[in-house]
């Protein structure tokens, strides 16, 4: 067998390649809401609390008709709440019909705040809410705002 050959010219050009993920700031993978309750009126007994303003929802994965938020993208997320209330308050977090927390505050002046949060790992179509048990004087005013918050920290 005898030396190799000179190189040969190049071939033609291949078709383009996949594009490849969007930058960080661009994630395909987001989920956010910060929703407001606007009214005096305490949420029923017992009962989930509807927030009825969006402040932010731009995924619309919080429903101002139903009061929950369903999950569409699978990862770890962050839920938070802070409530003004005139009355005694417990306020519960649900996750599919299970009592995840139960944060209760009793009045001691004639308005209080309430705060609390919790970590979730959810999957597609799991739902997450915000209830009351019979300590329920949860109100939204101006100046004194309850409000529901969710985010999605890391997608799976």
């Amino acid at each position: 067998m005898g030396a190799p050959g000179a190189p040969g010219s190049p071939g033609p050009k291949g078709l383009p390649g996949e594009p490849g993920e969007e930058g960080r700031y661009k994630q395909k993978h987001q989920s956010v809401f910060t929703v407001t309750r606007q009214t005096t009126q305490y949420p029923a007994a017992n009962g989930l609390v509807k927030f009825n303003v969006a402040i932010t929802n731009p995924q619309q994965d919080y429903s101002l008709s139903t009061g929950m938020f369903t999950c569409r993208v699978p990862g770890l997320y962050y839920f938070v709440y802070h409530t003004s209330q005139t009355a005694n308050l417990c306020v519960v977090l649900y996750r599919n019909g299970a009592k995840v927390t139960t944060f209760c505050d009793h009045m001691s002046n004639s308005r209080q705040v309430s705060s609390g949060g919790a970590l979730l790992h959810l999957q597609v179509g799991e739902q997450v809410w915000l209830a009351v048990n019979d300590y329920n004087g949860m109100v939204g005013t101006e100046g004194s705002d309850s409000v529901f918050s969710g985010f999605l920290l890391f997608p799976d």
